[in-house]
C-alpha cells in the first residue's frame, strides 16, 4: 500500500493539530505540518505530497505562494486552500492556480473530510482505517 502523503499548513496550531487528529484516526495516511509558508516551502522540497490544506492568509510567505510553488514542482497534488475571508476573489485566485477547491474558515471536518477523501480517491490512495 502506497500510504498518501498529506500536508497540512496553517500558522494557527490548534486548526492543524485538530486536523491532523482527525485525518490520523480516520485514514492510513501521513501527515506532515508546515506552521508557516517557508517551513511549508522546505518540506515541498523534500517530500512529494498527494494533498495538501493550505491556508491562504499567513505571515510572510502566503497560501497561494505555496501553493504556486506546489504545483511547479507536483502539478499532481490535490490542493484545498483554507481562508478566513469569504471573498470570491481568493476563492477565483486559488482555483486559478491549480487548487481543487477552497473551503471558508471556521470549518469543521465535515466539510474538509469528504473533499480529501474525494481527492484520495482520485489516486487511488484512500485507505479508511478499520477499527
Amino acid at each position: 500500500m502506497d500510504t498518501p502523503k498529506i500536508l497540512l499548513v496553517d500558522d494557527e496550531p490548534e486548526a492543524r493539530d485538530t486536523i491532523e487528529r482527525y485525518l490520523i484516526r480516520h485514514l492510513e495516511c501521513s501527515i506532515y505540518k508546515a506552521d508557516d509558508g517557508r517551513h511549508a516551502l522546505e518540506l515541498i522540497g523534500k517530500e512529494n505530497f498527494d494533498v495538501a490544506i493550505l491556508d491562504v492568509k499567513m505571515p510572510g510567505i502566503s497560501g497561494i505562494d505555496v501553493l504556486r510553488r506546489l504545483k511547479a514542482v507536483n502539478p499532481q497534488a490535490g490542493v484545498l486552500v483554507v481562508t478566513g475571508w469569504n471573498s470570491q476573489q481568493v476563492a477565483e485566485a486559488a482555483i486559478k492556480e491549480g487548487a481543487v477547491d477552497y473551503i471558508i474558515k471556521p470549518s469543521n471536518m465535515e466539510v474538509i473530510f469528504p473533499k480529501v477523501r474525494a481527492l484520495l480517491e482520485k489516486i487511488n490512495k484512500y485507505f479508511p482505517k478499520v477499527e
